[in-house]
């Protein structure tokens, strides 16, 4: 079972719940991705191997972004939203923070607790120009 719970063919989304954000051409090689019915994360695995989804607020601000590998699998996610955990319990400033996530099967994915993204970092160095677009 995916974390959506739904059961899918190893481990991947269907078409039916997510979908490009209409107009949108992306951020660079992004695809911003709007969750349709009660999906409004983003895809536990992708299809195209190496890519890279963003999810926006509804205003179009920044929400995450999450990054896969050569299998498809989940890497690392980026957001800038509240994360009490690393911000003293406070949940309502957003704050910039990373997760590592490690597909351990295709049913089974697991993400490290919240860590501070900070701008000397090698991971937002990395994904600067994404994060720049949004004014991060």
């Amino acid at each position: 079972m995916s974390s959506r719970g739904s059961y899918v063919q190893n481990g991947h989304i269907t078409t039916s719940e997510y979908m490009e954000k209409p107009g949108s051409s992306g951020v660079y090689d992004a695809k911003i991705l709007v969750g349709q019915k009660n999906a409004h994360g983003l895809p536990d695995y992708s299809h195209t191997p190496f890519r890279k989804y963003i999810k926006e607020n509804p205003d179009g601000t920044f929400r995450e972004m999450r990054i896969y590998g050569d299998k498809g699998q989940p890497l690392l996610e980026i957001g800038y939203h509240p994360e009490p955990v690393i911000n003293n319990g406070n949940r309502k400033d957003k704050v910039l923070h990373y997760h590592i996530l490690n597909a351990v099967t295709t049913m089974n994915i697991t993400r490290s607790p919240a860590q501070k993204l900070e701008k000397d970092s090698e991971i937002y160095a990395t994904y600067e120009k994404y994060l720049r677009r949004y004014g991060l």
